[in-house]
């Protein structure tokens, strides 16, 4: 009997996206068994790889937690966030539970006399020196990028919210990467139910200390990156 065509499971919010749209083309041609075809209807009589099952962020904060993770330090009540400010430490709001891109993110600054936006979870900032995002299908690392500030970038500097709006942008090239930085991505990884998965962890050189961000179900994927998640693919087709 011929065996069936995997498909791509995604969600209504994903259905489109540019990068899933790289994965069907390029997984149709590795394989040669015609197009592959992106859906959100679950199948029984095929293989399917998942991509988009999100996970809020406040359930995302909750599990590191539950299983012992370092990540950041969070919070739903507005009066733990005047503790931190009131220590000097900056915290964020994050006016949406499912959100990329720093999207609905508040900054609030110690010493401020403005009242404390409601948002449904804020997060204590912490000082990093370095972040990456840590590409992994089902439980394999596929590949290890780097936010760096573009040169040209003539922006005002913000290292706290590193995003393409602050002038950020994924490098391929990773230096002296931070011993257990895959192994922490993987463990971390664990929430979402996606086989795509891309893990952002911050590092603080100073303290020699890695730390989970969040972790996106349905990350970018572009460039070399899409033939290294082909290639993971192909294992289990």
């Amino acid at each position: 009997m011929k065996k069936k065509k995997p498909s791509l499971l995604c969600t209504n919010s994903t259905l489109k996206s540019t990068s899933l749209k790289l994965i069907a083309q390029g997984l149709s041609a590795k394989l040669q068994r015609g197009k592959i075809f992106r859906t959100i209807k679950v199948s029984t009589i095929r293989k399917q790889f998942r991509y988009g099952q999100s996970v809020d962020k406040l359930t995302q904060y909750q599990w590191f937690q539950a299983n012992n993770l370092p990540a950041l330090e969070f919070t739903a009540n507005p009066n733990v966030v005047v503790d931190w400010l009131n220590e000097g430490a900056t915290a964020f709001g994050r006016k949406y539970l499912n959100s990329s891109c720093g999207k609905g993110i508040v900054v609030i600054e110690p010493e401020t006399d403005e009242q404390i936006p409601i948002c449904p979870v804020y997060t204590k900032y912490k000082k990093k020196k370095r972040e990456f995002r840590v590409h992994v299908f089902k439980d394999q690392v596929v590949a290890v990028v780097e936010k760096k500030r573009k040169k040209e970038f003539d922006g005002e500097r913000d290292t706290k919210i590193r995003n393409l709006a602050n002038g950020y942008v994924f490098i391929q090239t990773v230096e002296n990467e931070p011993e257990g930085l895959r192994t922490l991505a993987l463990a971390a990884s664990k929430v979402s139910a996606s086989d795509f998965r891309g893990v952002d962890i911050g590092y603080n050189a100073k303290k020699d200390e890695l730390f989970v961000i969040e972790v996106n179900s349905a990350p970018g994927i572009q460039g070399s990156n899409v033939n290294k998640y082909l290639e993971a693919m192909v294992q289990h087709v």
